[in-house]
């Protein structure tokens, strides 16, 4: 990473965190997390577990809405205001720009999930050491290494999204950017789902079935949920292909977002 894209980075990021934006999601998704506490109370014995998975899916979601209108807020607005005149008008190349907006969503993304994470490794430990009578830091030894893991790979879906949404704010408004990260994140979870809808008509749709695992992202393969033991459910060699493909995908909407950005018209 260049000086130019690292600085157009730290912008994006420090612009993101003076919006209200930020705070207001960070702050549903706190008290969201805090709230799964009392939604299971009568689980019996699954309390911990639920409240977990509750957490997790909470902060992947609340990130997952703040990429799409930081994004949004960093490109498509600019677009129309002007603004990205002034970057342009000096040396500096469109692509350095759409890595500099990525790479400060990314940036924004992380810290968000950071604290919420946090919050929500304090609060698993808190009901446990009220709960089970054990020591604090011994919980956080015993539940945080399982859900930072878990909150780890819930956080490369919302970096292949970062992609997704810097792609369609290039054309798209606020809300139809937002709608459409929604549309392809479920999507995305429920490749598996939609596959055994056309199992008995697999020779029929088998075309289709191809186009939805290339075009859509394989979010359900790095889904956390449900994952009980240290690894989370998942070998090291899995976690490492994870990476792998989020990199990948990345790159390739990446790639793509380089191409619409030079044929786009700024103004």
């Amino acid at each position: 990473m260049n000086n130019t894209i690292l600085c157009l980075a730290i912008n994006t990021a420090r612009d993101i965190f003076r919006q209200p934006l930020f705070y207001v999601i960070t702050g549903i998704g706190a008290f969201f997390t805090f709230s799964s506490l009392f939604f299971t109370l009568f689980a019996f014995g699954e309390e911990v577990r639920l409240m977990r998975e509750m957490g997790i899916s909470t902060i992947t979601i609340c990130c997952l809405v703040l990429v799409s209108l930081s994004a949004a807020n960093s490109i498509s607005k600019e677009m129309e205001s002007g603004t990205i005149f002034t970057l342009l008008a000096k040396p500096v190349s469109k692509r350095s720009v759409v890595l500099g907006k990525f790479f400060g969503i990314v940036m924004v993304a992380a810290a968000q999930f950071l604290l919420l994470g946090s919050f929500l490794v304090i609060s698993l430990c808190l009901k446990n050491v009220f709960d089970s009578h054990v020591g604090f830091f011994s919980s956080i030894r015993v539940l945080g290494g399982t859900t930072f893991l878990q909150l780890f790979l819930s956080f490369l879906q919302v970096e292949i999204m970062s992609a997704i949404a810097i792609a369609g704010s290039i054309y798209l408004s606020m809300a139809a950017n937002l709608s459409c990260c929604v549309f392809v994140y479920i999507i995305g979870n429920m490749l598996s789902l939609v596959q055994k809808l056309f199992i008995a008509n697999e020779s029929s749709f088998s075309w289709f079935l191809s186009f939805l695992y290339v075009i859509f992202p394989n979010l359900e393969g790095m889904g956390a949920i449900g994952m009980g033991n240290p690894l989370g459910g998942h070998s090291f060699n899995s976690i490492l292909f994870m990476v792998l493909y989020t990199a990948l995908y990345t790159m390739l909407i990446i790639t793509v977002v380089f191409e619409i950005f030079e044929k786009r018209e700024c103004g």
